[in-house]
C-alpha cells in the first residue's frame, strides 16, 4: 500500500511539471545587424538551447511578418541552403515563419523524419510547423539549388521545464491523496 501511495504522489507531481514555450524573434540579436546582406555569416548563432547555422542576421527585412530582424540566407557562399537549427535538448511544438524574396518551394524537416513542403510566391511569408516530439534538429531548405533567398523568424518550440512546480500546483492533490491513504489505513485497521 505504501508503494502505491508513493507512486500515485509522483504521478501527480510529474503530471504537473510545466512545459515552457520559447519564441526566438531575433529582435534582441538583430539590433546591430545590417539592413542588407553583407557576406558576414553569423554561424553558429547560439540563442538559448538553439544553435542556428548557415545565415546572417538582418534588420528591417521588408518581407517579414513583423518588419524586424530575421535570420536569412541567399544566393550562395558564404550562405548555406539549408539553414539548420539544432537543439541541446529535445523540443516539441516546433514552428517558424518563412519569408522569401523569390518564389520557390520550401522544405521544413526534422531529425525524426517529419517534414513539410510548401510553396511561397515572391515576397510572401507563412507560418509552418512540425508535430513531432523529441526534435533535436531542423532544416529549412529551398528546392532551387542554383539560387535561394529566404529568411526565418519567430522560431517557436516547447521544452519540458526543469523547474520544480510551485507547491500550490501539487500540494492540494498530495493532501487529498494522503487523506485518502490515511482513511483507507484506518478502515483496514492497519
Amino acid at each position: 500500500m505504501k508503494k502505491f501511495s508513493i507512486s500515485i504522489f509522483f504521478a501527480v507531481f510529474i503530471a504537473n511539471v510545466p512545459v515552457r514555450a520559447t519564441t526566438i524573434d531575433f529582435e534582441a540579436q538583430g539590433a546591430t545587424a545590417p539592413p542588407a546582406f553583407s557576406n558576414v555569416l553569423n554561424s553558429p548563432l547560439a540563442i538559448g538551447i538553439a544553435t542556428l547555422r548557415g545565415g546572417q542576421l538582418l534588420k528591417n527585412e521588408s518581407n517579414s511578418t513583423d518588419v524586424s530582424a530575421v535570420y536569412a540566407t541567399a544566393g550562395g557562399p558564404p550562405y548555406l541552403d539549408p539553414l539548420t537549427i539544432t537543439f541541446s535538448q529535445p523540443v516539441a511544438g516546433f514552428s517558424l515563419t518563412v519569408t522569401n524574396n523569390a518564389p520557390d518551394t520550401y522544405i521544413l524537416a526534422d531529425n525524426l523524419g517529419g517534414s513539410q513542403s510548401f510553396v511561397l510566391n515572391a515576397n510572401a511569408n507563412q507560418i509552418f510547423s512540425l508535430a513531432d516530439t523529441g526534435i533535436t534538429g531542423v532544416t529549412i531548405s529551398s528546392a532551387t539549388t542554383a539560387f535561394w533567398d529566404f529568411a526565418i523568424d519567430n522560431v517557436t518550440f516547447s521544452t519540458a521545464s526543469a523547474v520544480v512546480p510551485e507547491p500550490a500546483t501539487f500540494l492540494p492533490a498530495a493532501g487529498v491523496l494522503l487523506g485518502g491513504v490515511l482513511l483507507l489505513r484506518r478502515y483496514r485497521g492497519c
